[in-house]
């Protein structure tokens, strides 16, 4: 398929590539990159041959965030439309945070805005020693809003406020202070890097992935009565499943589960 604010590559060992694709505003995001990345991402969803999903940006940036002209055109635009065109990134930054595959961030250069935003749905984010990042809406009289569920829930009240309350630009280095980034590596370092983590996931049984980030989100959420039941309860269907009987099995036998597969 043709798109033309992103690219889309699949390779043979199930790694799904999202790239976001618009370089010369350095892939800031509108309506359209919207719903062609939200179309992408629940095919990947779909597709039981998919195992991961790598999320980085086409050029020098990763992603700077809303594309102002965009912005602009929703002035004269109803309330009620409005309120459908804001929807779309608070819809696909929960589709990406709730997809039941891994997804690892390859942050290749600049994170602004709602930039943050997506790296703070990435399971995993691997960056370049020379990325900067900023929550820069309080500079142009806008709110970070969509994005502050999964930024505020990724570093924390305190450093939210930190950076959301003055929009000054922070490094790789105190981004990943803040637990906002996991690895911070050379630029030349970034594929083999990014590759790693990969490789890390594709060893690991697919179904038993996806019910773990239920789980972690779950129990963040829940309380101890509500968690008690609800861990009980998947540990009783855990015992049932192929996967388990196929992962003990295969440790007992000493050789690699059916679903294991090498790095790129």
């Amino acid at each position: 398929m043709n798109y033309r604010t992103i690219e889309f590559e699949l390779s043979e060992q199930g790694v799904a590539r999202l790239t976001l694709s618009r370089p010369q505003v350095k892939n800031a995001m509108n309506g359209e990159m919207y719903d062609e990345a939200r179309a992408v991402v629940a095919s990947v969803d779909a597709d039981p041959s998919i195992r991961v999903l790598v999320l980085s940006g086409a050029g020098d940036a990763f992603c700077s965030g809303g594309d102002f002209q965009y912005q602009q055109s929703q002035r004269d635009r109803s309330h009620a439309d409005r309120i459908a065109e804001a929807s779309k990134l608070a819809l696909w930054l929960r589709e990406l945070d709730t997809l039941s595959k891994p997804v690892v961030g390859r942050i290749n250069g600049l994170a602004y805005g709602g930039g943050v935003g997506l790296v703070s749905v990435c399971d995993v984010a691997v960056c370049a020693a020379d990325v900067r990042f900023c929550l820069s809406e309080v500079s142009l009289g806008l709110l970070p809003s969509m994005i502050s569920p999964y930024v505020v829930r990724k570093i924390g009240v305190s450093n939210a406020r930190a950076v959301f309350l003055n929009a000054a630009p922070f490094g790789a280095e105190e981004a990943r202070s803040m637990r906002l980034v996991h690895e911070v590596v050379a630029r030349e370092e970034l594929d083999a890097a990014t590759a790693k983590q990969v490789a890390r996931y594709l060893r690991c049984a697919p179904s038993a992935i996806a019910a773990t980030k239920r789980l972690v989100d779950f129990v963040d959420r829940h309380g101890h009565e509500e968690n008690f039941h609800y861990t009980v309860d998947r540990v009783a269907e855990m015992w049932s499943s192929d996967e388990a009987e196929e992962g003990i099995r295969s440790f007992l036998e000493k050789r690699k589960p059916a679903w294991f597969r090498a790095g790129e």
